[in-house]
């Protein structure tokens, strides 16, 4: 049975506090989304990894700061099951990047957190 349209909504709007915390390079939009022990690995360029806590995400979008008028992002729920969701947010133009991140979320005391973040990119 399907999960009600409500909760593919509330992760939506997980996902859409990731791209605004992203697009305004100002981490505080979505601390309150992760959970406090969340991680995150990703490639840079085919050939930088990064591993680690949410906390270096977090400096590097603050480090970056806004993005130019030609950002665009959009999301997409892949995967809603009881306490558990994968969405993904692709990017274009985030300070000379295209981004695909998949967010790993799990409702945690009737909060959806995101939990972890996995990234692949691509120089424009």
């Amino acid at each position: 049975m399907r999960d009600d349209i409500k909760e593919f909504n509330a992760v939506e709007a997980v996902a859409g506090k990731f791209i605004e915390a992203v697009k305004n390079g100002n981490s505080e939009i979505v601390k309150p989304y992760f959970y406090e022990k969340a991680v995150f690995f990703g490639q840079l360029n085919e050939k930088e990894y990064q591993a680690g806590s949410i906390q270096l995400f977090y400096e590097t979008i603050d480090k970056m700061g806004a993005c130019n008028d030609d950002y665009i992002a959009r999301t997409d729920v892949l995967a809603l099951e009881k306490t558990i969701a994968v969405v993904r947010v692709i990017e274009d133009n985030w300070h000379g990047y295209k981004f695909t991140d998949i967010l790993n979320l799990n409702k945690i005391n009737g909060e959806w957190k995101i939990v972890a973040k996995v990234y692949d990119t691509l120089n424009l």
